[in-house]
């Protein structure tokens, strides 16, 4: 029980799922994190301490950086997310312990997260949930102070499906892995492999044993798969001498950047509104399928006013675009092409 207690120490182990350790981490695992004790360690002081060969502890240690159970440290430098890919050639190469957030990722996209009770997961995700605004909140904050700076963070912006697209087109090296939002929280059955890397970002993600490589072409075929599902594309948009790392495809049911938006009071500045969208009335057959698009309810039928369109009397659809977050899923949609979206100024 000491050695138990002692690993739910060092890895930062929420009291719900701490009766669940066996459920996402190995007994070898938790003698790595307790040998390790918070510092650095080599695969030769691994061997050391764990008495076994050195090949063994490089073995382990990789397969804990794919579980994300360590990090990796090259030449001094923690690889830990996204923006950290290093190539590992050539370099000195060490492991920081991680601990139970880090972890989730891989659990919850790929890994026993069923086999945990709901009522645990709900509580869990929540708990991720609060832990990830407020690890975001300093640059949030800097985002409000200065909408227009460049930050390196994952999901600032609202962005067109074009504008998605574009930076698939730029990229050189695409990968898809699940979306750890929708895995973790379930509160929707929209396609689980929904989330963008690009470039670096994309290396390391397979780098990590998340995802899977893609060819540019697989990687539009799935964008426009997102959209035609009803997922918001949410990045960041490129800025000059910035590099891309990729987007996810939200929704607001289940995606972290959506919601944490009401814990850290930063509505439409992150993620940050860009457009807005514009009916054509002359254009329009008032069919609803825009309603049922738009997950912001900025769409919808005015019961007082009935019109007639071939024939055929419909209620009105009304845009109320104080409402509208300018994702573009109407506009992809709409069957007369009678919705644009115009830029904010």
């Amino acid at each position: 029980m000491d050695k138990l207690n002692t690993f739910i120490r060092l890895f930062e182990i929420p009291p719900a799922i701490q009766p669940y350790v066996s459920v996402f981490a190995e007994e070898i695992e938790i003698d790595l994190i307790i040998a390790m004790n918070g510092a650095p360690m080599g695969a030769d002081e691994v061997a050391n301490v764990l008495g076994m060969s050195v090949d063994d502890a490089v073995e382990l240690l990789e397969r804990s950086y794919r579980r994300h159970v360590v990090h990796r440290e090259v030449d001094g430098k923690k690889v830990g997310y996204i923006f950290d890919y290093q190539d590992v050639d050539g370099k000195t190469l060490r492991y920081i312990p991680a601990r139970f957030y880090d972890r989730l990722d891989e659990l919850a996209m790929y890994g026993d997260w069923d086999q945990i009770p709901e009522t645990v997961r709900e509580e869990i995700a929540d708990w991720w949930l609060k832990d990830y605004a407020e690890k975001i909140a300093p640059v949030v904050e800097n985002i409000k102070n200065d909408p227009d700076a460049y930050q390196q963070i994952k999901q600032k912006d609202f962005l067109l499906l074009e504008q998605a697209l574009e930076q698939v087109e730029k990229a050189t090296f695409h990968a898809v892995v699940n979306c750890d939002c929708r895995a973790s929280t379930e509160g929707c059955s929209r396609m689980l492999e929904a989330c963008i890397r690009l470039d670096d970002g994309g290396r390391y993600t397979v780098d990590r044993g998340l995802g899977r490589q893609v060819t540019k072409e697989e990687c539009k075929q799935i964008v426009l798969r997102t959209d035609r599902e009803g997922l918001m594309h949410i990045g960041t948009l490129q800025a000059e001498g910035t590099e891309l790392f990729g987007f996810c495809n939200c929704c607001t049911c289940c995606c972290f950047p959506v919601r944490s938006a009401e814990l850290l009071n930063s509505d439409r500045v992150y993620p940050r509104v860009h457009f807005a969208a514009e009916k054509i009335e002359e254009k329009c057959s008032h069919c609803g399928i825009c309603i049922k698009r738009c997950q912001y309810k900025a769409f919808f039928r005015d019961e007082s006013r009935t019109v007639t369109v071939k024939k055929r009397e419909r209620k009105a659809v009304v845009l109320d675009t104080s409402r509208c977050y300018g994702c573009g899923l109407c506009r992809t949609a709409c069957p007369e092409g009678c919705i644009e979206m115009k830029p904010l100024t």
